[in-house]
């Protein structure tokens, strides 16, 4: 059998391919990227899941079974399993046995075998090992080391064919590896190399100049020590590494050493002390090596800044964590998205910690936010040359230059500050081996297996540190001048240092600029075309992090773009890229590493939600437009709509339909779901975006049916600005593409929100025209509804209301509409109180309450689809608490609050917060009938908080009227008076005609009482 770990996972007997689930091939995949090694039980699971399942145990015995049938040799070893395998069947060991041949010929001078080796080796790469099975984040580091090994390969093989003299089709291969590349300094050396060699001096030259344009603009540094030698001898048209004596790369990639170097290297790195304690000639290093200077209080830290602000609290945690006292240097990791400060802040907390490290502070950008993450070997020679390391003198070899950097720090005092690191594996050569010195390490993203490592997640700081940053850049007094504008600015850059500092930046070189003119250019345009001055620029810095990712990672970016919501699942993601959330789960986790995106806690559902600051989430959604084609964003919105339409229609269905026409297909009622609830709440956002974006982008059906599935949660749950701002915009877009139906279901539900907080008034119109059209189009179903909204809305003529809405439960009838049905008796009984009708109404809601129980059969004209759509623990909720009133007003107050007690409790099981506080008035009301006074007084504080704290003046106004009740009962008369002027200062005359009429009539029976 032959295996392929080099890209896609595959399996090849005797040419043809075995087929593997895809958890088995996922398993396979972690022996083959370990082959010949033992791996036990746990590093299996830890490698296949990140969250692995209760069943993980059996799940693993099962896929290594199914490996076994497959033919596939796992063995059982010691404490776990091992897959042995030739060298010449899986192509990672044969790649790395061609490139060990290959060094070995290129240090003998066989330079033609080299090159043909190099290639047979670099051949077998087909893409990222293992890029096609579902592993967790531990194996990554695995992944990317291999990956430094083939870079370090193919370095290798470029110098070979340096020095063979294939200069044109380096040229060739090297420009489109700088473009992709443009932080690695080894690749433009060898460029600038072979140019030079092709003639083509001047564009060597060029070379440079676009490689320190590069640098200096990315990262802030003038390129190291090999380019500009290497730029001097080009102006002065000399080469300073001949052809004849350039040598072949040793395993790090670092030119000057031949690999067959470093058998002496593991004491002193390939260098002898003389007895005076000097450094000599090395053999076998083969080089000639100077005494070293030394070095004592070296500091490479950049200034900190004179205008630093806030931060105290992460500052002094800093601090105290980095000031060590164990037997292990602290190592201490500050992680967090781009332009949050963390390099600003970790400069500052390290000039704060030089006494207490003065053998030296140490300061090394990684560029782990670019395409191209600065590797070890280069680092580990950058900090042994501010330690006074002879750069000719240094080993090849990551292991001797770690061994030697270790040894140069021994016992001393440094502190470390590595800034911007991509990943731990780059991070762990760089730690100090004794416990006296200290490491502070930036990175976009966490570095939780960086042994040691305490860990800090850097946010945006609190917002009175957001008004100093913004007040010190650009003047104190200018921005207590115009406090209303500083505050925009803030809010418009999201809190966010570096965006800030922009801002400020921008003022401060325009003096006469108001404030206000930025904060209108932030509100009214594109932040991130405002955010930028001089060298500083957030887009840039966004777009730096983004060109690092892998492609799948910034497509799943670009499709965040698409949902303005504060927090996604990875559902969303999935949907809007075709694709299962398992597929996506790889790209989420590199855009929480990137610091672009935030993996917080679990959500009301137990999901766990990825974050994106505004700024990024605007940025995401620029790509989305520029990058995605318009036929790509459609189908993205198209499935990401229907998808979250299915979810929200199964979660919802403990909710009774929304109030218009029910769509084909709608599932049966269920009894309260407290996980369907706990999911509607943690997506809620979510799906008022996803619908909007639909309607926007001309989806008007998928929007038209999500904003339905979804109106009753916003409804029942009290989130109506939502609902009608959804319904609103669904609504306008039907009306544009000429979809009638769609744009009176809309307007149909957006006037039962209205009517749901007591705003009925205002659409009284509104549901006339709806019933009109609805008449003149044919759809009698929607003019059941729009008559039923009319009846609503005819508080000042109770009569034509109960004709109205007796007419439109006859229809509904007629139709087959339950839920129709249920909702007219729900409005008649209502109607009947009103005109004190009470044992009308008991008797409508007995009929009502026991079809909503399904007592009664259906008779229907439509089929079941429609039939289905009925029995809401909502209704029977409604109905219980109405029963309970009749009972009450009946003068059966023990009756009524069983009935009572009854609502209440089923509201709670639905989480129905306003059908548990407007019966818990009537309960205590009904309590307060039978002289349990102290009782119904504390039942009503409790209800006044609800009511509070729901922002419901009209149900404090009635805790007022029901006070007023009990205290004529007590025989306070004048304590009832202040209660029912107060239920009249909150009620609004409009919208609650009789409730003010009874509250005038008490109010004036009060006063007549008191003379």
């Amino acid at each position: 059998m032959d295996f392929t770990i080099l890209g896609p996972v595959r399996v090849l007997d005797e040419g043809r391919p075995i087929r593997l689930a895809a958890r088995a091939r996922a398993v396979l995949g972690v022996f083959l990227l370990h082959p010949g090694t033992v791996l036990s039980r746990d590093r299996l699971i830890a490698s296949v899941w990140d969250d692995p399942p209760r069943s993980a145990v059996p799940n693993l015995q099962q896929y290594v079974t199914a490996l076994r049938r497959a033919g596939i040799g796992v063995e059982s070893a010691p404490y776990g399993y091992l897959l042995r395998l030739d060298p010449d069947r899986l192509d990672l060991l044969t790649f790395d046995e061609a490139a060990h041949r290959a060094r070995l010929e290129a240090a003998r001078g066989d330079l033609a075998a080299a090159h043909r080796l190099f290639g047979r080796a670099l051949a077998l790469w087909r893409g990222r090992p293992a890029e096609d099975v579902p592993l967790a984040a531990t194996v990554q580091a695995r992944i990317a080391e291999l990956e430094e090994r083939r870079e370090n390969a193919r370095l290798a093989w470029i110098d070979v064919r340096l020095r063979l003299g294939l200069h044109d089709e380096l040229v060739g291969e090297l420009a489109p590896l700088v473009d992709s590349a443009p932080l690695n300094e080894r690749l433009w050396h060898r460029l600038m190399l072979a140019l030079h060699r092709a003639g083509r001096r001047a564009e060597a030259l060029e070379a440079y100049r676009r490689a320190r344009s590069t640098l200096v603009n990315e990262l802030g540094i003038e390129p190291g020590h090999d380019l500009r030698t290497l730029h001097t001898a080009l102006l002065n048209d000399t080469d300073p590494m001949p052809p004849s004596t350039v040598r072949a790369v040793g395993e790090a990639g670092e030119p000057g050493g031949a690999a067959g170097h470093r058998a002496g290297a593991s004491c002193g790195a390939g260098r002898a002390l003389g007895e005076d304690g000097g450094v000599v000639r090395s053999r076998d290093a083969g080089v000639s090596l100077s005494r070293e200077p030394s070095w004592a209080g070296a500091c490479s830290l950049p200034a900190d800044i004179a205008d630093f602000v806030g931060r105290e609290r992460e500052s002094a945690e800093l601090v105290a964590a980095l000031k060590g006292g164990g037997g292990a240097p602290p190592i201490v990791t500050v992680s967090g998205q781009p332009g949050v400060g963390k390099s600003t802040l970790a400069v500052h907390v390290a000039h704060r910690l030089r006494e207490r490290y003065p053998d030296g502070q140490l300061f090394v950008r990684l560029a782990g936010a670019s395409a191209a993450p600065r590797d070890a070997s280069d680092l580990l020679a950058e900090l042994l040359r501010v330690l006074g390391a002879d750069f000719a003198a240094l080993p090849t070899g990551v292991e001797e230059r770690a061994a030697l950097y270790r040894a140069r720090l021994a016992d001393r005092a440094v502190l470390v500050l590595l800034d911007d690191a991509a990943a731990e594996d780059q991070v762990q050569p760089l730690i100090p081996g004794t416990p006296r010195s200290a490491v502070l390490v930036t990175s976009r993203g966490p570095l939780p297996a960086l042994p040691g490592a305490t860990s800090y997640a850097l946010d945006v700081p609190p917002l009175a540190d957001a008004r100093d940053l913004l007040a010190g850049v650009a003047g104190a007094q200018r921005m207590a001048g115009d406090p209303e504008a500083a505050e925009a600015i803030v809010r418009s850059c999201g809190r966010l240092p570096l965006a800030l500092r922009i801002a400020g930046a921008r003022l401060a070189t325009r003096p006469a600029w108001p404030p206000a003119e930025l904060a209108r250019r932030l509100r009214t345009a594109s932040p991130l075309n405002e955010l930028r001055s001089g060298p500083l620029d957030v887009r840039a810095t966004f777009e730096a992090s983004y060109a690092a990712l892998s492609e799948p990672a910034r497509r799943a970016f670009r499709l965040l773009g698409a949902v303005p919501a504060d927090g996604v699942a990875a559902w969303t993601v999935a949907a809007l890229a075709g694709v299962s959330a398992h597929d996506v789960d790889a790209s989420l986790e590199e855009l929480a590493a990137a610091g672009l995106i935030t993996a917080g806690d679990g959500d009301a559902a137990a999901a766990p939600r990825y974050r994106m600051h505004d700024l990024l989430r605007g940025f995401a959604g620029e790509l989305f437009a520029t990058e995605e084609s318009a036929r790509s964003r459609t189908a993205a919105l198209r499935r990401a709509a229907a998808e979250a339409c299915a979810r929200t229609t199964e979660a919802a269905r403990e909710l009774p339909p929304a109030f218009a026409p029910p769509p084909p297909g709608l599932p049966a009622r269920t009894p309260p779901c407290p996980e369907g609830g706990a999911w509607l709440a943690a997506e809620r956002a979510v799906l008022v975006a996803l619908a909007v974006a639909a309607a926007r982008t001309g989806l008007v059906r998928e929007a038209a049916l999500l904003a339905q599935a979804l109106a009753p949660f916003l409804i029942v749950r009290g989130f109506h600005d939502d609902a009608v701002r959804l319904l609103g915009t669904v609504a306008e877009a039907a009306a544009e593409a000429g979809d009638t139906a769609a744009e009176i279901r809309m307007r149909l539900i957006r006037g039962d929100a209205e009517v749901d907080r007591r705003r009925a008034g205002a659409v009284a119109e509104e549901f006339r025209m709806l019933l009109a059209r609805g008449s003149e189009t044919g759809d009698r179903h929607a003019a059941a509804y729009a008559l039923l909204g009319v009846a609503a809305t005819l508080e000042s003529d109770l009569g034509s209301a109960l004709a109205a809405a007796t007419m439109a439960a006859e229809r509904f009838e007629a139709l087959g509409d339950e839920h129709g049905l249920l909702a007219a008796w729900t409005e008649i009984a209502g109607i009947q109180f009103y005109l004190s009708r009470y044992d009308a109404a008991a008797a409508t809601l007995r009929r009502a309450l026991a079809r909503a129980e399904g007592h009664s059969a259906v008779k229907s004209a439509i089929k079941s689809a429609v039939k289905s759509a009925v029995h809401s623990a909502v209704h029977r909720a409604r109905f219980l608490r109405s029963l309970g009133i009749a009972c009450y007003e009946t003068g059966r107050a023990d009756e009524a609050i069983g009935h009572y007690r009854a609502a209440i409790d089923l509201s709670r099981e639905l989480r129905w917060s306003y059908g548990e506080r407007v019966t818990l008035r009537r309960l205590a009301q009904a309590e307060a009938a039978l002289g349990h006074y102290d009782t119904a007084v504390a039942r009503l504080a409790r209800c006044a908080e609800m009511f509070e704290d729901a922002g419901d003046a009209q149900g404090q106004a009635m805790v007022a009227y029901a006070l007023g009740e009990i205290s004529r009962r007590r025989g306070d008369e004048r304590a009832a008076l202040a209660h029912f002027t107060a239920c009249l200062d909150r009620l609004d005359p409009l919208n609650e005609p009789v409730w003010t009429a009874r509250a005038r009539d008490q109010a004036a029976r009060s006063r007549a009482a008191l003379g």
